[in-house]
């Protein structure tokens, strides 16, 4: 008994060792960090930076996307995601001034935002890609 007991107990571990631990992660939420790669139409550069994404506990079609346009944890706008469309709810709270905005996702996987801020001489023109990091 102890023996088969013993058996089972080392067939577990082999089991549990053997498991592929690079499988992709599935994710069915978008709240979480992710890495955001930002181009201007100025400069054509890709910008990137991390962005936070919490859900609305009151409205959950609605999210706090934090650092939005890399200006700090403290500085966000608030989406409402309804199914792979994107609606802007709130102009960023650092005080830029989005003058188009149009967002579309890959559910929990990628998110698209294409935005216009006028930077003080012209408006310039934003593709942001946010991805899983």
């Amino acid at each position: 008994m102890l023996k088969n007991l013993s058996l089972v107990f080392i067939l577990s571990i082999l089991l549990i060792a053997c498991t592929n631990s690079n499988e992709p992660t599935f994710y069915t939420f978008y709240s979480g960090s992710w890495k955001c790669e930002e181009t201007s139409s100025v400069n054509g550069y890709i910008q990137p930076y991390m962005v936070i994404v919490d859900r609305n506990s009151i409205d959950t079609t609605q999210y706090i996307v934090r650092n939005f346009f890399d200006t700090g944890d403290n500085q966000m706008i608030v989406v409402r995601i309804d199914g792979t469309s994107i609606e802007l709810l709130q102009q960023p709270t650092s005080g830029h001034i989005l003058r188009s905005f149009s967002g579309i996702c890959t559910p929990y996987t990628q998110i698209k935002l294409n935005y216009t801020i006028y930077d003080g001489e012209r408006d310039v023109f934003f593709e942001a890609v946010y991805s899983r990091k």
